[in-house]
């Protein structure tokens, strides 16, 4: 059975890189019954110039960021404590592409000095994570095509409207996991093996376990597929939903 509240959350940072960038916006909604109920949304001086090109995605300007935004330390502390609330409260919490804004969030956390994310995620007994990343690929995993969160909103019929605003990214990631959760069967694979059956009706806390098995057979597959064709060296991590912190690190750098 599918609850009725879902919370989304998002992030938009200065870059790309989970153990040096820093949040510039991020979003919580709660969504009942597949309608957004209330939303709340922090703008943040992340302490450091935010790169044109992080701008160019997301139109936050480090002039804006400095002006508007609040301090890290009491931003970091807010944000994590909603993500807390999710976690123990085991309300379905929803994120597009987990390892990013998980691993992103906790070692921010660790850098102010707030409970890291592993942490809360290892003591809430009740936590449910789910990443409609990992289960597209796992129920359509022949699909052509992009899976980022604009083409997976096109493909569920989700409207996203002001894609990379944090807010609409999360309500469309939530609502893109209800679709894949209420679907025992897509007609439009019919040339296709799809793998519905493995999602549909299964209690959504086995699912949060079988994700971690999943996304590190997606991420071996996709190493294994990198090194046969363009980089024989390449890594990619598969550690879901937040990748370690380096060993010995106490707090990011």
């Amino acid at each position: 059975m599918i609850p009725d509240t879902f919370i989304g959350f998002d992030l938009e940072t200065t870059g790309v890189d989970v153990e040096t960038d820093r949040i510039v916006t991020a979003a919580w909604v709660e969504v009942l019954h597949g309608s957004l109920r209330r939303s709340q949304k922090w703008l943040v001086d992340p302490g450091v110039p935010i790169p044109a090109g992080a701008t160019a995605v997301h139109k936050i300007t480090t002039e804006m960021a400095q002006a508007q935004g609040m301090n890290p330390i009491r931003a970091v502390a807010l944000i994590a404590g909603r993500i807390w609330g999710a976690l123990s409260e085991g309300i379905p919490l929803v994120i597009m592409n987990a390892p990013y804004d998980l691993t992103l969030l906790d070692r921010e956390c660790r850098r102010y000095d707030v409970t890291p994310i592993t942490e809360m995620i290892a003591s809430a007994k009740d936590a449910i994570i789910l990443d409609p990343y990992v289960l597209d690929r796992r129920v359509d995993p022949f699909r052509p095509g992009k899976r980022q969160l604009e083409a997976l909103a096109d493909y569920y019929g989700v409207s996203l409207h002001g894609a990379h605003e944090a807010g609409a990214d999360a309500l469309a990631a939530v609502q893109i996991t209800q679709q894949i959760l209420q679907t025992p069967e897509d007609e439009r694979a019919f040339s296709r093996s799809t793998y519905h059956h493995e999602v549909y009706g299964h209690d959504l806390a086995e699912l949060y376990g079988k994700q971690k098995l999943w996304f590190a057979a997606q991420s071996a597959g996709y190493q294994d597929w990198l090194r046969r064709t363009k980089n024989p060296n390449a890594v990619v991590n598969g550690s879901w939903p937040v990748i370690p912190a380096p060993a010995g690190v106490a707090h990011a750098a």
